[in-house]
């Protein structure tokens, strides 16, 4: 068993890993609906939130190759096929500006990037439009503790592909052997770290760890990184 000491850098993802994502997405959809003036009735804010949720919006959140422009007919026809009949274009527009105001860091975050700040690189790479990212971070007073930044929209290349991690290692100036990712997602973020050859912690708060994939740690607390050891 080792401790982190082993590593130069410590990578995080942001949603999920570091913010409450599942409280910016009540958040931002409740007030889009609110904008283009239809009442937040739990039925509506439910089928919003799985749209949101959904692999269209997310490839549109992500600059995912392929996405479709949020006032598409594509788009428009996902959104009446779930039974949201409301302007695809204009919610998304607003859904997105209202997720930029949203920054709620997790419980023992900021002391645990202050820690780590010490002796490591601290870097994050997050699948996310860039101005709605930054506010974020900026919103949840995390900024400051960032050695470096790749977000998807800005670098062209998204979470799992492993481009986005190889250059944050660039810029940390690190290898995968001295690289640990952080994140709560089984698809982007193992996945990712994965296909990089980079060690990763998985962060699941409801103790839910059936999931296959390559991980050297599991938490339910992004928090509680530097209590442990690591096979």
């Amino acid at each position: 068993m080792q401790d982190i000491k082993k590593y130069k850098a410590v990578i995080f993802d942001l949603d999920g890993t570091l913010v409450d994502y599942d409280a910016a997405q009540k958040y931002a959809a409740a007030k889009a609906i609110e904008q283009i003036g239809k009442p937040v009735s739990p039925d509506l804010e439910k089928k919003v939130l799985e749209l949101v949720s959904g692999d269209a919006v997310q490839d549109i959140e992500a600059c995912r190759p392929g996405w479709m422009p949020v006032d598409s007919a594509y788009m428009q026809d996902i959104f009446t096929e779930a039974g949201v009949n409301i302007p695809s274009g204009l919610f998304l527009n607003n859904y997105f500006e209202a997720m930029s105001q949203h920054g709620e860091p997790f419980p023992g975050v900021i002391d645990l990037l202050v820690s780590l700040k010490k002796d490591h690189t601290i870097g994050l790479v997050s699948n996310g439009l860039g101005p709605v990212q930054r506010k974020r971070l900026v919103k949840a007073g995390l900024m400051e503790y960032l050695d470096l930044l790749v977000i998807s929209c800005e670098v062209g290349c998204a979470k799992p592909d492993p481009a986005i991690l190889q250059l944050a290692m660039r810029l940390a100036d690190s290898t995968p052997e001295t690289t640990l990712f952080v994140g709560d997602s089984i698809g982007s973020d193992m996945g990712a770290a994965e296909a990089a050859g980079v060690d990763f912690v998985f962060i699941k708060p409801d103790g839910d760890f059936s999931a296959e994939g390559p991980r050297v740690l599991e938490l339910r607390k992004t928090a509680d990184l530097l209590k442990e050891k690591y096979s």
